[in-house]
């Protein structure tokens, strides 16, 4: 068994002769050491401008780089069922270890759904191809840290021609000093599949920090739907970087929606790589108190006729802050792309800060892209209208607040459209507006 030593520190991947390939393992060994040698991002850098790279880095690594993937199971005939309105669910209990259940129609389909580390043994053609292809220590300093150390994920693959109907429900839980995880997703030609990605579980009461990554690959004629759902402890200090390529004529919507943790930093991003292709991104943040939150998205142009949306909300009360920077990046040899992005940011009171950084890369002059941010108070003429009608003060906050969010709520799989207005309203309810 090989001990990997770096800056006085020692990993040692207990599991490496029992269990862990050795590919993952030089993987693992790879990123380690680019960890350790890369410095912190620099502040200057546009895209850490407005938060501390410090905060993101592990207190207690060293109890970290020995924890790895406890012995992968499946939920049996007394687990967490299936229900109805999902077509599968994987959950954390807070033991590290990572569950998966799936109807019998997925099964006849020869659909994969399991824990990522047992996908590395038993499925190895396919997640050594795909792992770490689109985020690894060439993306930056913590994510080579999550390549090195994760211990929990999911891995999802689904054959050409595979439709799933009904939404694929992902629990992942902040438990312990920092949860590392990752969600592998390939999906096949023509094949069509919802997935929901719910970083909080019952144990959003437990503090923390977290580092994800999400890397999904779809197909020519694929359709995919990812929803990023971030509602964990108010003390929690979350780090997700999320990837998506997509072939010709495939499609992907992108759904970010955020009320939770201290600090929230997600890079997110979707590499359209065939003639056609066309990726749609929706965000809706909501901070209080002295909440901050720093998004940046990117869309990449690689191939002709591809189209890109981007529609960005956030709203903000008390002390809270928030970021947000969009790249829209056309390549040369490319022609006939679309391209729009949109920012909008809600401010409740004075105290709350945002700030909006548009971003163009175009290489070529056969396109039509826009890009537009606003940010100010609510409209009092709005507010004017609804109290000569009657309605309160506090009730005509709701109603514009609900007015500003639901396009993009509207976008989300039924299911979690009337979860996300909870969370919004119970974010105001007590508020001084």
């Amino acid at each position: 068994m090989e001990t990997i030593v770096s800056e006085n520190r020692a990993i040692n991947f207990r599991a490496i002769d029992k269990f862990e390939p050795d590919w993952l393992y030089k993987i693992r060994k790879t990123n380690w050491q680019a960890y350790n040698q890369l410095p912190l991002p620099d502040r200057a850098q546009h895209l850490w401008r407005y938060s501390k790279p410090e905060q993101f880095l592990s207190a207690n690594i060293d109890a970290l780089m020995n924890t790895l993937p406890v012995l992968p199971k499946h939920i049996n005939g007394n687990g967490r069922p299936v229900s109805d309105e999902y077509a599968a669910i994987g959950y954390n209990p807070d033991d590290k270890t990572t569950l998966t259940k799936m109807s019998e129609e997925l099964k006849q389909k020869k659909i994969i759904f399991k824990d990522l580390y047992l996908a590395t043994r038993e499925n190895e053609d396919l997640v050594s191809k795909y792992l770490g292809r689109l985020i690894n220590h060439n993306s930056g300093k913590f994510e080579a840290f999550n390549m090195a150390l994760w211990n929990g994920g999911y891995f999802l693959y689904l054959p050409d021609n595979a439709v799933i109907e009904k939404p694929i429900l992902l629990n992942r839980h902040a438990g312990g000093l920092y949860a590392i995880s990752r969600l592998l997703v390939i999906v096949g030609n023509n094949a069509q599949v919802t997935l929901i990605d719910d970083y909080s579980g019952p144990y959003r009461e437990t503090s923390g920090n977290s580092n994800g990554v999400v890397e999904i690959f779809g197909g020519e004629s694929s359709q995919i739907r990812y929803v990023n759902i971030q509602r964990q402890a108010d003390n929690c200090i979350s780090y997700i970087t999320q990837r998506a390529e997509i072939g010709k004529g495939a499609s992907i919507y992108s759904i970010f929606g955020a009320v939770g943790g201290a600090t929230t930093k997600v890079n997110a991003g979707t590499i359209l790589n065939g003639r056609g292709a066309e990726s749609r991104m929706y965000g809706i943040v909501f901070g209080n108190e002295s909440q901050h939150f720093d998004y940046h998205t990117m869309h990449h142009h690689k191939e002709s006729e591809s189209q890109s949306n981007i529609n960005f909300k956030v709203v903000l009360k008390n002390k809270a802050t928030s970021s947000y920077t969009g790249l829209i990046r056309i390549e040369k040899e490319t022609a006939n792309c679309e391209a729009y992005q949109e920012n909008r940011n809600l401010l409740l009171n004075k105290g709350t800060r945002a700030e909006s950084i548009p971003e163009l890369e175009i290489l070529t002059d056969q396109v039509r892209c826009t890009h537009g941010a606003t940010m100010g108070p609510i409209d009092q003429n709005m507010l004017f209208y609804l109290k000569s009608r009657g309605v309160s003060h506090d009730e005509a906050v709701k109603i514009v607040i609900s007015g500003f969010v639901e396009p993009t709520i509207a976008q989300m799989p039924g299911e979690l459209q009337n979860l996300m207005r909870g969370l919004i309203m119970n974010k105001l309810e007590g508020a001084q507006l």
